[in-house]
């Protein structure tokens, strides 16, 4: 989830060229995430904490209560530490680690 076009389509990139992944589902905002989720029944999630209608806290939180064994990973420039409520946090600036991290995870 992110609500920035060019980030959505560099993530995917990133998983896509390491293979080994599914993208189930891409969203622009908290709330279309959190629905998608729903569908989806995901392992892991990526959230960007700043997105319109929902921000990260917020979907993280739907999803956390219906999947508990999903995984949050809060991918974001304006946090400085990993929230209490994600699994684990990078900062976007290291976006070169996303896919490694994730692959601990699942």
């Amino acid at each position: 989830m992110d609500d920035d076009p060019i980030m959505r389509e560099v993530l995917a990139a990133h998983f896509n060229a390491h293979g080994g992944f599914r993208i189930t589902g891409i969203a622009a905002d908290g709330f279309e995430g959190a629905m998608i989720a729903c569908d989806v029944t995901p392992d892991v999630v990526v959230i960007d904490y700043n997105m319109p209608r929902w921000d990260g806290e917020r979907a993280a939180s739907f999803i956390r209560d219906r999947y508990p064994w999903t995984r949050i990973v809060v991918f974001s420039a304006v946090v400085d530490d990993k929230p209490e409520w994600a699994d684990e946090y990078l900062p976007k600036a290291k976006i070169d680690d996303l896919v490694p991290l994730v692959e601990s995870l699942t």
